[in-house]
């Protein structure tokens, strides 16, 4: 069964990820440091990509002066129920400007190391 748990931890960072539960649940915790943000269904993006799945979040956005997003990828891994596997990957944050940052700059990227679980478990509706 495809994983739909996964927990990954790099430089500071927690994020715990289920797929498939109630849309109205969190399905994503983010923490780094003091911040936290729980992210719903219908606020995590999800691409497939020939990495794996890029999972983004905004983390901070306002309409004029910018934001910044956090994403991480996702290996496509099968995990029997009941059991855990452990994978490596990338988190990737991108802090961009508005139409009303002085002066204005193009986005910039940058990149940490994570460590994760991945688990098949049931979820609730």
């Amino acid at each position: 069964m495809p994983a739909n748990k996964f927990v990954l931890n790099g430089s500071g960072v927690v994020v715990d990820y289920t797929i498939g539960a109630n849309p109205s649940f969190p399905a994503l915790l983010y923490q780094h440091g003091a911040f936290h943000r729980d992210f719903t269904p219908a606020q995590i993006e999800s691409d497939d990509t020939g990495l794996g799945q890029l999972i983004s979040v905004s983390l901070l956005l306002t309409i004029d002066v910018g934001g910044e997003r956090f994403g991480f990828f996702l290996p496509f891994i099968e995990v029997p129920s009941g059991q855990t596997a452990h994978f490596h990957t990338v988190g990737i944050y991108e802090t961009f400007t508005g139409p009303d940052s002085i002066p204005h700059r193009p986005s910039t990227w940058r990149c940490i190391e994570m460590s994760g679980t991945a688990q098949t478990v049931i979820v609730p509706l």
